[in-house]
Formats: structure tokens, C-alpha cells, sequence
């Protein structure tokens, strides 16, 4: 074997294999003692680095502020921030046509809409609607469209709506509308089509609703028409189409419309009747 001497991993050279131990004296117990003492203080730091590490994540985990999960999580914007939202693109764009479909909106709100002179459509979920916005909604210049859900529309409201030169489609699907009512509608000049929801209605109603004589298109909701109401709305000299929802009509009354009026477009509860000619 060699004798050839290689350093060993700390630096040191080793003794060759075959050689003898060197006796420990004074002089070789103090080299170890340094050597010791140059090892140990890194070894004390590493393990100071580790625990401060430690330390600091316990507390992000255990000791953040309690805010920090709130300022995470996205604002929802309240219906007001949401109408604010839309109206001001409403009115960056220009557009004519205000459908706040999604919102359910008060009256404040529906009253900035009556602000835009150019709206020629607009259709709404309301909570609530005052006579006086009413009255904004009846003297908008090129209104032609209103759809008005959700709040309650009495006869009174109808009676300031019938002033309107301008609109030529009504919806007002949650009335308590009484048959006088509804004949107030009959002085809009315009108005073609009409979508009426009413509570506790009757062929009286329905009768009422004949007397409109330019309407082409009736869609009449939780009106309890019977044979003999519907044999008067049939007999409207300009209709064209027909929807009834809820209605109290018996089979012989609906195979008498489609005899004496095949060429009316009906719907019953949203769907064509198994009598009718025309379905598909």
C-alpha cells in the first residue's frame, strides 16, 4: 500500500493506513479543541436560522390581523351601486332601450329613468312606483314600449298612462285593475298591444278589454274568462293574436275559436291547444 498522504474531508491530512497513531499530546488535544470550536458555532447558527423561520410563519398563521380574510373577499355591489352602474352606461351609450332585467329597482331610480328623453323602451322589475313617476312615464316624448313588473298598478296609475301619446305596447302584469279601469286604455291613441295581469279577474274584465278595438295582440293573465268572455274578445274586429293564461275556458269554448277564427294565433298557458289548427 502507499504512503502517500490525502487530505481528509475537513481539510486535515490523514495518516496513511499502514501508519502508527501519533501520540496524544498537550500540544494535538489543543488543535482538536479548536477544530471543535470552529464546527460548532455554524452548526449553532444554521439551527437559529431554522427556528426564527419557524417563528415568523407560526405567527403570520396564528397572529395575522382579522381584516386580512375581509379585504380578500370581493365586494358585492348593493342595487343601488348596481343601477348607478347601468345607468351611467345607459347614458354613455346612447342607447334608446333601458331592459334593467336582473335589478329589481324603487322609484327613485325608475324616475331617473323618465329623465332620458330619448328612451323609446323601457322595461323594468319595480317594487315600487308613484303616482307622480307615473305621470313622468306618461309624458316621456317617444316612450313606445313600457313594461312595468312587480309594483301594483291601480286605476288610477292607468288613468294618467292612458295620457300617453306614444306608447303602442303596455305591460302591466301585477294590476288590480277593475273593468273601468281597463276601459281607460281604450283612449291611448296608439296602443296595440296589451299584457295584462289581474287579480281576481272575470269575464267583466275581459269585456272591458274588447272595448279596445284597435289592440291586435292580448296577452291576459289570471283572468278568469269563460266561454261567453271569450266569444267577446274574439270578435275584435283588428286581432291578431291571443294569449290567455289561467283561463276558465271549456274545451267546446276553445274548438268554437278555432272554427269561427283559424286564422288567430292562440296560446293557452304559453303552449298552443291540442285543438289548435295552427300549433307546431
Amino acid at each position: 500500500m502507499s504512503d502517500k498522504i490525502s487530505p481528509t474531508d475537513d481539510g486535515e491530512p490523514a495518516l496513511p493506513e499502514n501508519s502508527v497513531p501519533a501520540v496524544n499530546t498537550p500540544k494535538s488535544r489543543l488543535a482538536g479543541l479548536l477544530k471543535m470550536a470552529r464546527v460548532r458555532p455554524r452548526r449553532s447558527a444554521i439551527f437559529v436560522g431554522i427556528g426564527l423561520m419557524l417563528v415568523v410563519a407560526g405567527y403570520a398563521l396564528f397572529f395575522r390581523h382579522p381584516d386580512e380574510e375581509d379585504v380578500a373577499v370581493k365586494h358585492e355591489p348593493t342595487v343601488s351601486e348596481r343601477f348607478q352602474l347601468q345607468l351611467d352606461e345607459l347614458l354613455k351609450s346612447q342607447e334608446a332601450v333601458a331592459r334593467l332585467d336582473a335589478l329589481t329597482i324603487n322609484d327613485e331610480m325608475l324616475s331617473k329613468l323618465c329623465a332620458i328623453e330619448r328612451l323609446t323602451t323601457i322595461q323594468v322589475d319595480t317594487e315600487s312606483v308613484s303616482m307622480e313617476t307615473i305621470k313622468k312615464l306618461a309624458s316621456m316624448p317617444l316612450l313606445e314600449q313600457l313594461h312595468l313588473r312587480g309594483a301594483e298598478i291601480t286605476d288610477e296609475m292607468v288613468a294618467e298612462l292612458a295620457k300617453s301619446k306614444t306608447i303602442w305596447l303596455l305591460n302591466l302584469p301585477n294590476t288590480k285593475l277593475t273593468p273601468e279601469g281597463i276601459e281607460r286604455l281604450a283612449e291611448m291613441p296608439v296602443l296595440r298591444q296589451l299584457r295584462l295581469g289581474i287579480i281576481d279577474g272575470d269575464n267583466r274584465h275581459g269585456r272591458s278589454v274588447s272595448k279596445i278595438a284597435r289592440l291586435r295582440a292580448i296577452h291576459l293573465i289570471g283572468v278568469g274568462v269563460t266561454d261567453e268572455g271569450l266569444r267577446s274578445i274574439a270578435h275584435m274586429p283588428n286581432l291578431e293574436s291571443l294569449y290567455l293564461d289561467d283561463a276558465a275556458v271549456t274545451d267546446t269554448g276553445w274548438l268554437w275559436l278555432f272554427q269561427e277564427n283559424p286564422q288567430l294565433h292562440v296560446h293557452v298557458n304559453q303552449l298552443h291547444h291540442d285543438r289548435d289548427p295552427n300549433k307546431h
